[in-house]
């Protein structure tokens, strides 16, 4: 009975997920679900982690859990690794970067300029190395994936698609009560169970924007047959990248083509969001702009006065009770296409840990909190669906932004359930200026993820260290022991890095190629390119800090990153992000740590050293001569 009961559970999880139902077919606020959830784990295999999807969000995380040596399993719908993109983008030209040549040879500020290759720490693999086209083929990025996969071995059950997510409790008589997650799938194992899921399945599901009309082709299932558009007036719904991307692929042989939604046209070169048109899409725009037979429309085809129908002729036709805008000139369509986007798909999900939408306004990602952990433990969300964390402010939705953030995630989790410390590197604080300025001007995670993950610097006075930490969260400062597993003594203080851009960085209306770099450190503060900031505390940030920065954010209107610190300093921007100037960047470096650890942190010749060591005591000797002291010159002295 036991046995049929297990059945029943996935093959009805099955047929809900094919037939596309909106409830889920098990019912996890069910009295007895917990007692008939432990009788169906009785035949799960189990994994500490089960990773959902494939991708590369999926990859990269598999890819860090191999390396610790972690019990993991990566369930994949599909046969292959990255199988979104045997389809997307539609018309298989990436929007991500690919440039293989930048004139240097660290990896790390090359590995800025490479959006499409994974972190690991074997450079033999890197997406750069198989294509020099700067945006390459998605058929590239899908060959990459899948030898990325096979070469450090990850761990993913293929043809395993995930219908159902929810956890139950371990042990009815246990208090407080243990959970465990089950997760149903239609594949050749039908139940695992996990002490903790991390989900990473992308925009899985097409937003129809209500324009779900019987004569209206989707994004994913339009024809790519140049032939049925060809001298046809078509009709593109939606103005963000698949729209333009589908009207550039359409510009040669469609007799017009009206790209047309409520929104206007948001560029990325205005506002520095990768998400936003890209100027590999915007051929379009510039066609319109010169008076062809191309239009970029602003109508709302959901108000109350406006709709889009049939006529009698069976072409589509924009009607209303206001007068339809001259833009619109060609008002009949043979062909209407829908290209409004891409949501999260929350149908796996049971009621116990769904963890319901970021937004109000939109159902694109899950909620989650600053530590990509839902308000169910042990439950994460990564990749494009963690990216409410950074809609429309950095680059967490795509791959060289959230590669990072899910090198942050394990991170946190090996301190949470392994008591491992996040990694750092501890430097004399007489050294901790160059080796600063190289961290600002080669490190490619607070680069891609400006203004979300930061370098922290623990400054021992005492001890006369710096103790980096890098890539590390800064909404999260105020729990940056517990987070990191490191506590700070009395004698530490901290200086948290950040790559921001100022408050006139760009926008609608603004002319963002004519702004210029200011040329004076002490209008640093005017700076509008990408730029450091370094932030001084004495004592970490509480709670309460981060509850006033977050209301000091929403009064002004302004990006507000982090709390008020004790002392702070701004480097102008470099057009190259490279700040290793003696001036504007090592100088002025110095005398602000100069500042803070009130000491003198100048380098010294070895006959100053010699001279100081024999006229101050040991506690006063200059810290740019501790490594003459430490050495040979202080034994010669001796003798």
């Amino acid at each position: 009975m036991e046995n049929v009961f297990i059945f029943y559970l996935v093959l009805t999880a099955t047929i809900a997920t094919v037939c596309g139902m909106k409830d889920n077919v098990m019912d996890d606020m069910a009295p007895d679900f917990d007692k008939r959830a432990r009788d169906a784990a009785k035949t799960a295999v189990h994994h500490d982690y089960c990773v959902i999807g494939a991708g590369p969000g999926g990859l990269q995380m598999a890819y860090f859990l191999e390396q610790a040596g972690r019990d993991y399993v990566v369930l994949e719908r599909n046969n292959v690794s990255g199988s979104y993109y045997l389809k997307y983008p539609r018309h298989r030209t990436l929007i991500s970067i690919n440039k293989r040549y930048t004139g240097r040879t660290n990896a790390e500020f090359n590995e800025r300029h490479d959006w499409n290759s994974l972190v690991t720490n074997d450079k033999s693999l890197k997406f750069t190395d198989y294509t020099e086209e700067l945006f390459p083929s998605a058929d590239i990025l899908v060959q990459y994936l899948n030898d990325y996969s096979n070469k450090f071995g990850l761990k993913i059950d293929f043809k395993t698609p995930v219908t159902y997510v929810s956890r139950y409790i371990t042990d009815a008589k246990s208090n407080p009560p243990s959970y465990r997650f089950i997760v149903f799938t239609g594949g050749k194992t039908p139940i695992y169970t996990c002490n903790k899921v991390l989900a990473s399945t992308g925009w899985s599901v097409e937003h129809d924007g209500g324009m779900n009309q019987p004569f209206i082709d989707s994004y994913s299932d339009m024809t790519l047959d140049l032939d049925h558009y060809r001298d046809k007036h078509v009709l593109i719904l939606g103005k963000a990248n698949s729209a333009f991307e589908t009207a550039n692929y359409l510009r040669s042989v469609a007799a017009t083509v009206t790209v047309m939604s409520k929104r206007r046209a948001i560029l990325a070169w205005q506002t520095h969001y990768v998400g936003d048109i890209r100027a590999i899409n915007a051929e379009f725009i510039d066609l319109y702009q010169l008076k062809s037979l191309w239009v970029v429309a602003q109508r709302d085809l959901l108000s109350n006065d406006t709709e889009l129908v049939l006529d009698d002729e069976g072409k589509a036709v924009v009607k209303g009770t206001k007068a339809i805008d001259d833009v619109v000139a060609f008002n009949k369509f043979d062909r209407v296409l829908r290209c409004t986007g891409f949501k999260w798909d929350d149908s796996i999900y049971g009621t116990r840990v769904n963890p319901g939408h970021a937004f109000s306004y939109t159902n694109k990602f899950p909620k989650i909190d600053d530590d990509y952990m839902t308000k169910t433990p042990g439950l994460y969300f990564m990749g494009t669906i963690s990216h409410s964390l950074d809609f429309k402010k950095s680059a967490g939705g795509f791959i060289h932004g959230y590669r990072y953030t899910i090198r942050a995630i394990h991170r946190i989790m090996e301190q949470r359930y392994h008591g491992n410390q996040w990694p750092s590197t501890v430097v004399p604080l007489h050294h901790a200026e160059p080796y600063m300025l190289q961290r600002v001007s080669e490190m490619p995670g607070p680069y891609q993820m400006f203004s979300f993950l930061g370098e922290f610097f623990i400054i021992d006075k005492e001890a006369g260290t710096v103790r980096h930490f890098p890539e590390f969260p800064i909404k999260l400062i105020h729990k940056f022991e517990e987070i990191t597993g490191y506590k700070l003594s009395p004698n530490e203080s901290m200086i948290a890095l950040n790559l921001e851009y100022g408050a006139t960085f760009g926008g609608p209306g603004k002319d963002v190629l004519s702004a210029g770099v200011i040329d004076n450190p002490a209008n640093a503060h005017r700076e509008s390119l990408l730029h450091p900031v370094w932030y001084y505390y004495k004592t970490i940030p509480t709670e309460e800090d981060m509850r006033m920065r977050a209301k000091d954010e929403e009064e002004s209107g302004l990006a507000v990153h982090l709390p008020t610190p004790d002392d702070v300093y701004i480097f102008q921007g470099n057009v190259l992000t490279e700040w290793q100037l003696n001036y504007p960047h090592l100088l002025q470096l110095r005398r602000f740590l100069d500042k803070i650890s009130g000491s003198d942190l100048r380098a010294r010749s070895t006959p100053n050293c010699y001279i100081s060591s024999l006229t101050t005591s040991g506690s006063t000797v200059p810290y740019g001569c501790h490594d003459y002291t430490l050495g040979a010159g202080l034994s010669m002295i001796s003798l």
